[in-house]
């Protein structure tokens, strides 16, 4: 096996004073950078720290639920007062759930990503993401609402013609809600299969440790493994074909998501970078909310020393990537509509960018762009491990604002009546399909804004209880990880030395 080294060695400087030289007896980085577990007790520590339930774990669970019984009950009230007639009032509504949607579904990607590519930093990470993938159940749940809100594609009107409106979809003239729920339980399924395939490891091993309704779960659903070679390569191929399938597909529901319930629903909004977009902000959100979780793991959920600061650094460049890689999509939608300088084309920037939406915009670039990047290009921030959770607050929410900016502008850009949505196909070669004049910002009601509260809180929620169901971390991968891993010294200078299994 070959062996390679993940540090540089430091440079003398004999002025240095003795703290300084202490720095330096771990050359570039500290003692917490690289975290190596002592494996044989690790399935028992890490058990014994979940039955601990630090106080954080207890706000997060209370707060989520609080915040997800506001959220029911500023959707009921919404329901009652407004109904499902006019779709400009769920417009606040579908932005929650897209941006629910964004942070949760390309989570689990990440974990599929790492461990494809044998990054060693992911360890730790990799069940963080995983248990997103139950929050994707509530996602079913949580499009029902946004599909009945969603106008048909074509209606009757009054001289017995039918009136359509633009579409991706090109066969039957309904809503075409039975394929968008369809592609969301696919999404749902699959990344479920990935943390059960995932976990059964850790379920098997944690089995004998846990009581109750734990150890009835983990015999029901690992009551067959037994670590057998054979069991050992069914769940390698297992989780690379389920993490290719899975990609395939979130990439395609976002391309439904995002082109249904935004771009559709702005007359004349024809847009082929849009859809890309969306996918990289959703890989950035997915990202952020990992770290994010992973911090408050370290901090204060009592898993400083299994956490090290590696996972940090080295996610904290590829969140850099995806920010400016979320940038230059933003600019690239730019230039084009800016270039082409239509009248169409003018409209949806000044309704998105330059007029009705300018202040969101600009705290959304903000918030996405001029705070996170500088953070993200320290060195400093990054090697200490709280640059990237830091950015990543920030990260999440610019996005919040990009899915107002977008979906809930969307839903309020144009009524359901003809010369709005609707035009007769007779007139479609003379349909100007323009957003003039511009309309207005919209604004939240008050159970708007419990329903963007409540699409926080039900994350929060599902996630702890996943967190209290399941072993938080890949216990599997981070006992592999201490076999191919070894922290040594040369010199002055502390290494991280890793061997090649394959």
């Amino acid at each position: 096996m070959a062996s390679e080294t993940q540090a540089h060695p430091p440079t003398a400087d004999h002025g240095h004073d003795s703290h300084e030289h202490g720095a330096h007896e771990h050359g570039h980085f500290g003692p917490e950078m690289w975290v190596i577990p002592d494996a044989p007790g690790l399935v028992a520590d890490v058990n014994e720290r979940q039955r601990a339930t630090p106080g954080i774990w207890r706000v997060v669970f209370y707060a989520g639920a609080a915040l997800t019984i506001l959220g029911i009950v500023g959707f009921l009230l919404k329901a009652f007062t407004a109904g499902f007639s006019d779709h400009r009032a769920w417009g606040f509504y579908v932005a929650a759930f897209a941006f629910v949607f964004t942070l949760t579904a390309s989570a689990p990607l990440a974990a599929c990503a790492f461990r494809f590519t044998k990054s060693h930093w992911r360890r730790p990470l990799s069940r963080i993401a995983e248990i997103f993938s139950l929050v994707s159940i509530v996602n079913i749940l949580l499009f029902i609402p946004a599909l009945i809100a969603l106008p048909d594609i074509g209606v009757m009107h009054e001289s017995g013609e039918q009136m359509v409106r633009r579409s991706i979809w090109f066969q039957e003239l309904v809503n075409p809600s039975g394929w968008l729920l369809a592609g969301m339980i696919g999404l749902s399924f699959c990344s479920v299969a990935i943390l059960w395939l995932a976990a059964l490891p850790d379920m098997a091993q944690s089995r004998h440790l846990v009581s109750g309704f734990r150890a009835s779960l983990y015999g029901k659903l690992a009551g067959g493994w037994y670590g057998t070679k054979r069991q050992w390569q069914i769940q390698k191929g297992g989780l690379a074909i389920l993490g290719a399938l899975y990609f395939m597909m979130v990439v395609f529901v976002q391309f439904l998501v995002v082109s249904d319930f935004a771009m559709a629903m702005i007359p004349g909004w024809k847009d082929s970078i849009l859809p890309p977009f969306y996918t990289v902000i959703s890989f950035q959100g997915g990202l952020a909310s990992i770290l994010l979780v992973a911090y408050a793991m370290r901090r204060w959920g009592g898993y400083r020393d299994l956490i090290g600061q590696a996972p940090f650094w080295a996610a904290s460049k590829v969140l850099l990537g995806l920010t400016l890689l979320h940038t230059y999509h933003l600019f690239a939608f730019f230039i084009t509509y800016w270039y082409g300088r239509l009248e169409v084309e003018q409209a949806i920037l000044n309704y998105l960018m330059f007029d009705s939406y300018i202040g969101i915009f600009w705290a959304q670039l903000f918030f996405t762009f001029f705070i996170p990047f500088p953070i993200l290009v320290s060195n400093h921030a990054r090697r200490e491990g709280w640059g990237a959770p830091l950015a990543a607050i920030f990260i999440v929410i610019g996005l919040m604002l990009w899915h107002i900016r977008i979906f809930a502008a969307a839903f309020a850009a144009a009524p359901a009546v003809e010369g709005g949505l609707y035009y007769l196909p007779s007139d479609a070669f003379s349909f100007p399909a323009l957003l003039l004049p511009v309309p207005g910002a919209t604004f939240p009601d008050l159970w708007d804004i419990f329903m963007i509260l409540g699409g926080v809180g039900i994350v929060l929620l599902v996630f702890r209880i996943g967190m209290m169901l399941l072993p938080p971390l890949s216990l599997w991968e981070m006992k592999e990880g201490s076999m191919y891993q070894r922290v040594d010294t040369l010199i002055r200078g502390r290494y991280l030395v890793l061997t090649k299994p394959e």
